[in-house]
């Protein structure tokens, strides 16, 4: 695709890192990305055949975040939000079809998309599909999502593979998730089935996990009959996504080892 970013001011050459593998980023790492970003701009409209080169750099693992953090997703779209307004002013209100788009709007969409994806990935990764559908929702034109998509997936700034990597190793330590949630939540994600295979089912220790899980609800349930706490067991264990052959296993054995 031929590019029509409008970003025209020079930058340094060094390369910018990639996200971290966290949810939440600094704003020392919203810089980075926005300088990325806006170096592939420089390199794409030079011509040159890749936008960066070598392996992206990641940072700690989003299970280093505090717990009180505030939820990232709702931290995203307040600041999304917030540039919606401002940034609205700059399309032009014309109805014709995106793929009539002239110069002149393609680059005032563009530059909206830049920065609502800045915010979005400043707060936490996101999947290609996410972004496609958060930038769409925005009324943003399709050719300016995919062009703005396809960089940021050539500079590794998107990755949906190391997404669902990421993802994986967080939510696995964090929400207890077994391989089957797991896949399931990747998928509404719109990872491929392909990526999901090769992350997921090389996760071992699934019966370990749910006794985890186990152990900690019927914890919380002492004094209870024991029908009421073997119910709540395995209703727990069974919305963690393990299959019915370990929810009962484990409920049998965390019960009457307590």
């Amino acid at each position: 695709m031929t590019s029509r970013s409008p970003d025209r001011q020079s930058h340094a050459s060094a390369e910018p890192a990639a996200p971290g593998s966290g949810w939440g980023r600094t704003a020392d790492q919203l810089e980075a990305l926005r300088s990325a970003i806006s170096e592939i701009d420089r390199r794409h409209a030079e011509g040159e055949s890749l936008f960066l080169t070598g392996p992206a750099a990641t940072s700690a693992d989003a299970d280093d975040r505090p717990a009180a953090e505030q939820d990232p997703d709702a931290l995203e779209d307040r600041a999304a939000d917030d540039d919606r307004d401002e940034d609205d002013d700059e399309l032009d209100d014309s109805d014709e079809d995106d793929d009539e788009l002239d110069d002149s709007d393609f680059d005032a969409a563009y530059a909206k998309a830049k920065k609502t994806a800045m915010n979005m990935l400043a707060m936490r990764d996101h999947s290609c599909a996410e972004l496609r559908e958060k930038l769409g929702k925005r009324e943003i034109p399709a050719p300016v999502i995919d062009e703005l998509v396809e960089k940021l997936e050539k500079s590794r700034l998107l990755d949906d593979a190391e997404f669902a990597q990421r993802y994986v190793r967080a939510h696995r330590e964090r929400r207890k998730l077994s391989r089957s949630a797991l896949k399931r939540e990747l998928t509404k994600k719109g990872i491929s089935a392909d990526i999901i295979a090769g992350v997921v089912d090389d996760v071992d220790g699934e019966e370990e996990l749910a006794r985890q899980v186990a152990e900690k609800k019927a914890a919380s349930s002492r004094g209870l009959d024991y029908e009421v706490r073997q119910r709540r067991i395995l209703g727990m264990l069974a919305r963690r996504g393990f299959s019915s052959t370990v929810c009962l296993k484990v409920t049998r054995e965390v019960l009457a080892d307590d």
